[in-house]
């Protein structure tokens, strides 16, 4: 403890002094920046979460065409889950004689679990957000029923054998468009009238959903106990009820990472150039302790214990200000966030606390462990010492580091890999170049005696190589994060244009497509249909498939019935990624295309053979393709698709999706006296929430990179301070020799020029290549390679650094050449 007092004294005289604050900036930036990043991604991704929920109305839901036995609510709320049963049908209500189709929805307090009714009480009323349900005989109807049978709100309808009084209007239900409800509109009652309806019978083709929320342990538990293994009964989640809202949080999720872990790297180079500053100007004070009786081991603990101290001071720094840069992030996003978040949890300050402490040990401590090299003798020949900090094991040990701090950080191997590998080659190319640069400048500067400006650069070759491969790494990163965040937000613009389909008709007999296709196109609506029906999967191979052979999705596909459809050309936004489309092989029916997801988690592969019960009948075919599909595209997709002769023959009903503005709604009138039996899925709501949580997701990205250009900046600044006593000796001597002010501050704005240019080219040039590299592989982003980088290095590489370089050295050119050789002198 002697040596840990000893050296919080000596870190309290280098902190007044001056020589530690830009490796503090750097290491609270790099700590500032994971606490932040962490902190946020785990509030934000548990809110999107919730606003991911609302489309299915609850965390979890269970699904069957059954009614729940009373000993599932019962296990259910044994183990805290809040439960809440919802019971879906087509029927037919009655206004005096008046009939209408309508899709019913029976209730049960307290739905919803997640989200809330927009009601209206009457037309002309604002709509007003609820969590209730409507009263025991009375009904809740969407608006334009009122129109269909020219009633208003207080008179009542006929459903089956009981008549309901219209209590409100209901405008929007958070679950809505998770299930293929009628075209017609919806009417809600209450759970507990449903028998009095007398429209339940045996046969009835009603959808059951057991809505469950609460801890998510708890929900696994009862997820474990359930009998899932029965037929027709299927778990969901709220992944699957958002479609393209997955994809969205989970590359926001991949690109903070990706900025942490950036943060982190630009951060450590800092660091280490900062520290390799710092110890060489404990050269001399470590030589007086040793003639003075200090040990070798008495300088490494002393070492070691002033990092690991300015480690803790640093990280605690960091963890505050992580903190509220988190709290402000969250205000700025708060409008799309719901109510209630989740409280910050301590595991981002401990992560942060552990970064410093890496980040220092492996970027610093071994470099200043080789001050226990320096002899006593030092004192007096001031030549010895000079070589101490030199060998690679230095570089290998910060290599290490970056690489721990990458994988420890992001959670993610494969990110980390790319990400290390990327800074690896960045490194590799920029020493090679840095390597050649300094060679062709010394045969200019040995052929033109103007090339004076070349003197400091050729005099001092290993600080300019460290200097360029330091610049062009931040650049790199700088770059590659601006490249890929440009992309995603691009990507993510696309993935919900505003002429997305919000409508899907599904049900269309054969009979009725072509007079629909007119009706559509009469009100300026194009829309392409397609043959869908049902299918379940018997076999794969020589093997029968049963549920009780797979986990998990692989276990929900096989329990279920899939939708099938056939077609001679795949749709636009179907890709193959293995094996061949029938258009291009040999002409026979029995074949298959398989969605990648599917073929992966049920192991089938091309060449495999399909059996499905079809019918009553089995259908068998060849899989001749594997495609990948766009699922957040709301375009109509299926799981496996076969030629027109296998299953033409089979009972087919069509789906179509198509974008139906609002001021068209009257549309949906017109279909519903034409076609009662033509079913639609509305996914306006969805499609609002997906909106949302995109924008949620964007505002977010582009926080967080200012964290990183703020580590760029310091690295900057960190590159040029190690010849910041060489500048100042120089401008002096310059100066004293009678140059002006003006031609030394040219001297040096073309040193910086030349650096940054050197290191913005190559680094332009990798963050292009490497920014191609993650957008494609992590983010699934169709990216090509974008010589802008290059341009932007280029020309941004010199302008920072000149203005980095002339933010450290301006004080030099102001004072008089004897002060600043007296200066360098002590």
């Amino acid at each position: 403890m002697r040596r840990a007092g000893l050296a919080w004294r000596l870190l309290r005289r280098d902190w007044r002094a001056g020589e530690l604050r830009l490796l503090a900036a750097a290491l609270v930036t790099a700590v500032a920046a994971v606490c932040a990043v962490s902190w946020l991604a785990e509030r934000v991704a548990a809110a999107s979460g919730y606003r991911a929920a609302e489309l299915l109305a609850a965390d979890r839901a269970v699904q069957g065409s059954e009614p729940f036995p009373a000993d599932w609510l019962d296990r259910a709320r044994e183990l805290g889950l809040t439960v809440a049963r919802t019971a879906e049908f087509p029927s037919v209500v009655l206004a005096g004689d008046r009939p209408q189709l309508v899709a019913v929805k029976a209730v049960q307090a307290p739905y919803p679990l997640r989200g809330a009714l927009q009601l209206q009480p009457t037309p002309a009323a604002p709509a007003e957000a609820v969590q209730a349900v409507p009263a025991p005989g009375t009904a809740w109807v969407e608006p334009r029923l009122l129109d269909l049978l020219a009633i208003a709100v207080g008179e009542s309808i006929a459903l089956g054998e009981q008549r309901f009084g219209i209590a409100g209007l209901l405008v929007l239900e958070p679950d809505r468009g998770s299930f293929l409800t009628g075209l017609a509109p919806r009417v809600m009652i209450n759970y507990a009238d449903l028998p009095a309806t007398g429209l339940i019978q045996p046969g009835s083709r009603v959808r059951y959903q057991l809505l469950l929320a609460g801890p998510e342990a708890a929900l696994q538990r009862f997820r474990d106990w359930l009998p899932l293994d029965r037929p027709g009964l299927e778990w969901r989640t709220p992944a699957d009820s958002s479609f393209g809202v997955r994809n969205v949080l989970e590359r926001a999720q991949r690109f903070l990472g990706l900025a942490s872990l950036l943060t982190v790297v630009i951060a450590g180079v800092a660091i280490l150039l900062t520290i390799r500053h710092y110890a060489q100007r404990q050269v001399d004070r470590v030589a007086i302790m040793r003639c003075l009786g200090a040990t070798a081991a008495d300088v490494t603990a002393l070492m070691a214990w002033k990092l690991v101290w300015l480690a803790l001071l640093c990280g605690a720094r960091g963890i505050v200000l992580g903190y509220w840069l988190h709290l402000a992030m969250l205000a700025l996003v708060a409008q799309l966030l719901p109510p209630q978040i989740p409280p910050a949890g301590p595991y981002p300050a401990v992560v942060g606390l552990g970064i410093a402490l890496t980040a220092m040990l492996g970027f610093a401590l071994p470099t200043v462990l080789r001050l226990r090299q320096v002899p006593p003798l030092r004192v007096l020949r001031r030549e010895l010492g000079q070589g101490v900090f030199r060998g690679s094991a230095l570089y290998l040990a910060a290599l290490a580091a970056v690489f721990l701090l990458m994988w420890w950080q992001a959670r993610d191997l494969p990110l980390a890999v790319l990400v290390f590998a990327a800074v690896l080659a960045t490194l590799s190319l920029l020493a090679a170049l840095a390597w050649l640069l300094l060679r062709l400048l010394v045969r200019l500067r040995g052929r033109r005696r103007r090339l004076l400006w070349l003197f400091g650069i050729t005099r001092r070759p290993l600080s300019t190589s460290l200097q360029i491969m330091a610049i062009g790494v931040g650049l790199m990163a700088l770059l590659m994060l601006t490249i890929v965040r440009q992309d995603l937000l691009a990507a993510w613009e696309d993935s919900v244009p505003q002429d997305a389909p919000n409508l899907f008709l599904v049900n269309v007999q054969p009979s009725q497509v072509e007079a629909v296709r007119e009706l559509l196109q009469a009100h300026g609506v194009s829309a392409d249909f397609y043959p869908m029906l049902r299918g379940r999967l018997i076999g794969i191979n020589d093997r029968t498939v049963s549920p009780e052979h797979y986990q998990d999705r692989a276990q929900q596909l096989v329990a279920r019935e899939f939708n099938l459809s056939y077609g001679r050309e795949p749709a636009a936004h179907n890709r193959i990624v293995a094996g061949r489309w029938w258009a291009e092989a040999e002409p026979r029916p029995d074949q298959f295309s398989v969605e990648i997801g599917m073929a992966r988690d049920l192991g089938i592969q091309v060449g495999d053979r399909l059996r499905f019960a079809v019918g009553g009948e089995e259908v068998s075919g060849t899989v001749t393709s594997v495609r990948e599909v766009q699922w957040d595209s709301f375009q109509v997709n299926f799981f496996v698709i076969a030629p027109p002769g296998l299953l033409e023959a089979y009972p087919t009903t069509f789906i179509t999706s198509f974008y139906l503005p609002s001021a068209q709604r009257g549309l949906l009138s017109e279909l519903v006296r034409r076609f009662p039996s033509v079913t639609v899925f509305d996914i306006d709501a969805i499609l609002g929430t997906v909106r949302d949580i995109i924008a949620q997701g964007s505002r977010v990205v582009e926080l967080m990179t200012s964290m990183t250009l703020i580590a760029g900046l310091i690295v900057l600044l960190a590159a040029l301070q190690p010849t910041g006593e060489e500048r100042r000796f120089e401008s002096a001597l310059l100066r004293t020799l009678g140059a002006e002010r003006r031609h030394v501050r040219r001297l040096a704005r073309a040193e910086f020029w030349l650096i940054g240019a050197a290191a913005g080219a190559l680094g332009g040039a990798c963050a292009a290549t490497a920014g191609l590299v993650i957008a494609r592989r992590l983010f699934q982003l169709d990216y090509g390679f974008d010589v802008t980088a290059l341009l932007v290095g280029v020309l941004a590489g010199p302008l920072l650094v000149w203005l980095a370089g002339a933010l450290a050295t301006w004080r030099f050119y102001r004072a008089s050449p004897m002060r600043l050789l007296r200066s360098g002198s002590d």
